[in-house]
């Protein structure tokens, strides 16, 4: 199955890519500390730092550990037992190779079971719509890979009866998963909040995967965070399709590791739970999280000689204050971002205007981008069909599109700002260089994730090279980089933290003394992880 180009670079790659220099090797058995029977499944690593891996089904493990980890500890985990915690140096020094994991004890909380007559419904992403096939992260990896989806249910405690998850392809054997159940902390998932060591077998069929927990009893109400834990076999597999969806307000989540850290992805993946609910109920809406946002406008651009699909969100009470002038923030790639972005801006109440810059569909967006948001023309390395036209995208956003916002919107014209990701972070520094160039200020705040500085021989370091003097204006840039991005498939150079530590020296020349630079590198981050968190902790400081 061919994969779209795009959507490769969100294929999560652990990267895990073993060093040279002194590796720590550690190996070991998990049992359980009273019955002394080996425990399968048990997720082994270093807490927040992406580096694990699982026991087998004999309860064995290995794990390799990079030198700058070796203060670190190991966090051992799994349902039903306490964490073990204890620090490499010790396991090296004592040359521990069994570690026992006590039983947790737990009291069960009285369940009232409703006299209500009861149906069984779906909450979550039940429905085709611009939906992507996606390949299971944890394909050729020793360890987990982890989805999870929000889900919102009412008050009322309600019976889970099963988990369901759509692939897309069928493969000739089966896989192992495990069901988790989380606390939601309202950003991340946290704190399992069900003590069930539910691990089941699927043969891997195109269609929708159940996992039935009928006979489970698990009870619960509110939000919760569900996830489908991929657990790693002792052979090499192959790739297990699922479906993800664009747009919409559901919130998902994604690790890549044992102990790793959560993500939030800019996709929804096509997973739902069925749950025994009142059928009197009517507070249940169950599409909500499912409706994408409506363009607000199909605008044909002069300049591009092409058209673009403009999506709004206005901040709450916008329409109260008749006098109020409101920031405004101009986001690329919107068929991807918008709706994710909007949601946090709801929940952060932002009083920022957002404007999202999309195309007719995913599919379109993914061949046009790279016309709209590289210059100069690509080289023939690049490998890109149509390239070399952010000169004239730049032009509708300036000419066009702005004066169409501001006709419409009480904006607040000297505090707009432009933000994107990947070529999208590479048009937003493009942007800011035709500026500063010629003097002009349709922008206040930058904001780049992982920009795709390598492009056409690090060009952009030549322009901002070739600036004789910035003007005098204030102006911000939020400038990221996932450290991970070195290591991504298989990788062991270090192209892209040297491009961006070479432009963020640049920029710090003293002729760039009005930009000022947030600059950070996510120590834990790939490339598509970055664009989430950089733009959700850009929108902090834009006011």
């Amino acid at each position: 199955m061919k994969i779209n180009k795009f959507l490769f670079l969100i294929l999560f790659v652990s990267g895990l890519a073993a060093s040279a220099v002194a590796q720590i090797h550690l190996t070991g058995v998990v049992i359980d500390s009273d019955n002394k029977f080996v425990l399968p499944f048990v997720n082994i690593g270093i807490k927040h730092k992406n580096i694990g891996t699982t026991s087998l089904h004999d309860g064995t493990f290995s794990i390799t550990i990079p030198p700058e980890y070796e203060n670190d500890s190991l966090l051992f985990s799994m349902v039903g037992y306490s964490d073990l915690t204890i620090s490499i140096e010790e396991i090296k020094a004592a040359s521990i190779i069994t570690f026992p994991l006590n039983v947790k004890i737990t009291e069960l909380n009285t369940i009232t079971v409703s006299t209500e007559k009861l149906v069984e419904k779906k909450f979550g992403i039940k429905n085709k719509s611009t939906l992507l096939t996606f390949i299971d992260g944890s394909t050729n990896q020793n360890d987990i890979f982890e989805i999870a989806q929000l889900i919102k249910l009412d008050t009322t405690l309600s019976k889970i009866t099963s988990v369901n998850l759509y692939l897309n392809e069928s493969r000739n054997d089966s896989g192992t998963f495990r069901i988790n159940f989380y606390d939601f902390d309202g950003r991340i998932p946290v704190n399992k909040i069900i003590e069930k060591n539910i691990v089941q077998v699927h043969s891997i069929k195109e269609g929708w995967l159940q996992f039935d927990l009928e006979n489970e009893n698990i009870y619960l109400k509110g939000n919760f965070v569900v996830s489908i834990e991929f657990i790693p076999t002792e052979k090499k597999t192959d790739p297990i399709y699922y479906e993800v969806k664009l747009g919409g307000s559901a919130r998902s989540f994604v690790r890549t590791s044992s102990q790793g850290e959560w993500n939030v992805p800019p996709h929804h993946y096509r997973l739902y739970v069925t749950a025994l609910v009142p059928d009197t109920r009517k507070t249940y809406n169950q599409d909500a999280d499912e409706k994408e946002s409506i363009p607000l406008a199909h605008l044909y651009s002069q300049s591009v000689k092409d058209s673009f699909y403009i999506f709004v969100r206005t901040p709450e009470g916008y329409s109260k204050n008749k006098n109020q002038l409101f920031p405004v923030i101009y986001l690329l790639d919107a068929n991807y971002y918008f709706d994710n972005i909007a949601t946090l801006m709801n929940e952060k109440s932002s009083q920022a205007i957002l404007v999202g810059i999309g195309y007719k569909d995913f599919l379109q967006m993914d061949s046009l981008r790279e016309r709209d948001y590289t210059f100069p023309i690509a080289l023939s390395t690049d490998s890109f069909p149509v390239s070399g036209g952010a000169d004239k995208f730049l032009t509708f956003i300036e000419k066009e599109l702005i004066s169409f916002i501001d006709t419409l919107y009480k904006t607040d014209k000297i505090n707009r700002t432009i933000m994107g990701h990947s070529l999208g972070g590479y048009f937003t520094l493009f942007a800011l260089q035709t500026e500063l160039k010629e003097r002009t200020t349709y922008f206040k705040h930058y904001i780049a994730a992982s920009p795709s500085l390598h492009y056409h021989n690090q060009y952009l370091f030549k322009q901002f090279q070739n600036i004789a003097e910035a003007d005098t204006h204030q102006r911000t840039l939020f400038l990221t980089l996932g450290a991970r991005e070195d290591k991504e498939d298989g990788g062991t150079g270090t192209e892209n933290s040297d491009n961006f530590n070479s432009f963020v020296k640049q920029l710090g020349e003293n002729k760039f003394h009005n930009i000022k630079t947030h600059n950070v590198i996510y120590s834990e981050y790939g490339h598509m992880q970055t664009a989430i968190p950089t733009f959700t902790e850009s929108l902090q400081e834009i006011k």
